[in-house]
């Protein structure tokens, strides 16, 4: 129930994406004391688009910050809690989903399989009792991570450990590559979708032997410079004479869509040196808000 906003929010984006292609979905909500709410924020469409809840009071609280364009998703989720039974939360969500068309000319209708995919990473950092997790699908294939401040290393919660920098009772790191293949038909619109959610609160002291209830927590789940697509990689003609797939030269191949993006290609930006200052900033700003937080509402 900590973070039953998940579950409501996937619904949600289920249905929007059933129902267009070319969509972006930025949520956020958070709570002070379970009693102390900030409302969900919505913002539906198809064009860029961001959503920031935030909460506190009595020793307790959370922020939360989502940023939503098609190929990119960034997400910042972080919470307080004093000692006893306080409590804080946040959770950010944001998906993205639309038709793409890969054509080529004599090959339509062939069956074809394309290898396509998207860069994450993000930064965990749990104290006390601060626990947070993260949720992430591509096409509906992904993991449900979790960190808290006694985690082990050895075992981060479901996060793929190749990925993985993470020291126990310390933060954790994650940075990688998702690449997936999917089947399509040359000259057939397919969707692809990307879904990614970070929450933030306190361990449930009744699960976890090494958590105390009167133990005080924070924690912050900071994806800010997460997703980027990461373009479409390789495309494979399938033979019909052995069953296999063959690889074929990507030149052969238009891709199209509503949006008119060009999806072979990575979104990241190439940082240039005054960018890397700003992203320097932004972690900086990042830490002074939560402590702005934490110094106005006292445990």
């Amino acid at each position: 129930m900590k973070f039953r906003h998940l579950l409501v929010g996937l619904t949600a984006l289920g249905c929007a994406f059933a129902a267009s292609a070319g969509s972006t979905i930025a949520r956020t909500s958070a709570s002070a004391l379970g009693t102390q709410f900030d409302p969900p924020v919505d913002d539906f469409d198809s064009g860029t688009f961001s959503a920031s809840s935030s909460a506190a009071g009595n020793g307790a609280g959370g922020t939360a910050d989502a940023s939503v364009a098609l190929g990119v998703i960034k997400l910042y989720a972080s919470s307080f809690a004093g000692a006893g039974n306080h409590l804080g939360t946040a959770f950010a969500e944001g998906a993205y989903g639309e038709d793409i068309t890969i054509s080529s000319a004599g090959l339509n209708g062939t069956q074809a399989r394309v290898t396509m995919g998207v860069t994450l990473q993000g930064m965990i950092d749990p104290t006390g009792g601060g626990y947070s997790s993260v949720n992430f699908s591509l096409n509906g294939a992904g993991f449900l991570g979790s960190w808290g401040a006694h985690s082990n290393p050895a075992f981060p919660g479901g996060f793929p450990v190749d990925f993985v920098s993470a020291v126990a009772g310390g933060p954790l790191y994650y940075s990688g590559i998702h690449n997936i293949k999917i089947t399509i038909t040359l000259g057939t619109p397919f969707t692809f979708t990307e879904r990614l959610t970070v929450s933030a609160g306190k361990i449930d002291c009744l699960s976890d032997p090494q958590c105390s209830t009167s133990e005080a927590a924070s924690v912050t789940a900071d994806f800010g410079h997460s997703s980027y697509w990461n373009g479409i990689s390789a495309i494979s003609l399938l033979d019909p004479n052995t069953g296999l797939y063959v690889p074929a030269d990507m030149s052969l191949f238009t891709i199209t869509s509503p949006s008119g993006l060009n999806w072979a290609q990575s979104f990241a930006p190439v940082p240039e040196p005054s960018s890397l200052w700003l992203m320097s900033l932004g972690g900086l700003l990042a830490a002074w808000r939560y402590r702005s937080l934490v110094r106005s509402h006292p445990r």
